[in-house]
């Protein structure tokens, strides 16, 4: 049987089941969460059904995106404290299901993530990402990797992109390099619509950037914030050389259910 990795973003998983639970408290709401997550995986595992699995956890900050942008992640909303603490429930959880974990401080789940399916792929791994983070997308110019959102049972791979876009996986980082695209600021005053148009007329934002300053429109915006495209691009490339340790043979998936 064809090796088939399963790379689960842990807390898009678990913050979005978590969102949706009612419970009369927050502790009540820990407990459903646990037992609806465990009930989520048990079917994206089902309908996956992958030889190696592994669950990523980010770790503590800051990472290097920090060191980089000190605001990166500033906006976005903390994790409720009760969920935070228990977050041990839930890796012992997957543990007992036979799914392995990870998380390293100073390492972002994403990255992570992304390093990982990079190495499979090349040794021609099949590769699914559950997560519904539009940021692994730019991964997707592998044959052998996937998006899952496991929410909408949809997946997405290197044609979705083009669907998507109108360009190809290769080109999505500098097109959020200038849209920007979550904790990735971009450059101020050109949208989605503006970068698109950047990146279907010039090919690559290092065009775009030799540019005179004063050239009009979004072309010119990018130009004279050129220090920040540049960042925004290095935000949003996902640190696919990244070396985790981690290593197929430990990944090996063996339900551990007695159903």
């Amino acid at each position: 049987m064809p090796a088939h990795l399963l790379l689960i973003d842990a807390l898009n998983l678990i913050r979005r089941i978590h969102a949706a639970v009612k419970a009369p408290d927050e502790n009540s709401q820990v407990d459903g969460a646990v037992s609806a997550t465990i009930s989520s995986l048990t079917r994206a595992i089902k309908e996956t059904a992958p030889t190696h699995c592994l669950m990523v956890f980010d770790g503590n900050p800051p990472t290097w995106r920090h060191e980089l942008y000190p605001d990166y992640k500033k906006g976005r909303k903390p994790m409720p404290d009760p969920l935070r603490k228990r977050l041990g429930d839930f890796n012992r959880a997957f543990l007992n299901m036979g799914v392995k974990t990870f998380r390293k401080s100073g390492l972002e789940a994403d990255d992570v993530i992304a390093a990982i399916a990079s190495k499979a792929s090349k040794a021609n791994v099949e590769t699914t990402i559950l997560s519904t983070d539009r940021i692994f997308l730019q991964l997707l110019d592998a044959p052998q990797i996937k998006l899952r959102d496991h929410f909408q049972k949809l997946d997405y791979q290197r044609q979705s992109v083009q669907k998507l876009y109108g360009f190809g996986a290769d080109k999505l980082t500098q097109f959020w390099a200038i849209a920007g695209v979550g904790d990735v600021p971009g450059v101020q005053g050109v949208g989605d619509k503006g970068a698109t148009s950047l990146i279907l007329e010039h090919q690559a934002m290092n065009n775009v950037l030799l540019l005179e300053e004063n050239t009009k429109g979004a072309a010119g915006k990018v130009v004279r914030q050129k220090d920040q495209a540049l960042l925004s691009l290095k935000l949003a490339t996902l640190a696919c050389d990244l070396e985790v340790g981690v290593k197929m043979k430990d990944l090996r998936y063996e339900s551990n259910s007695t159903e």
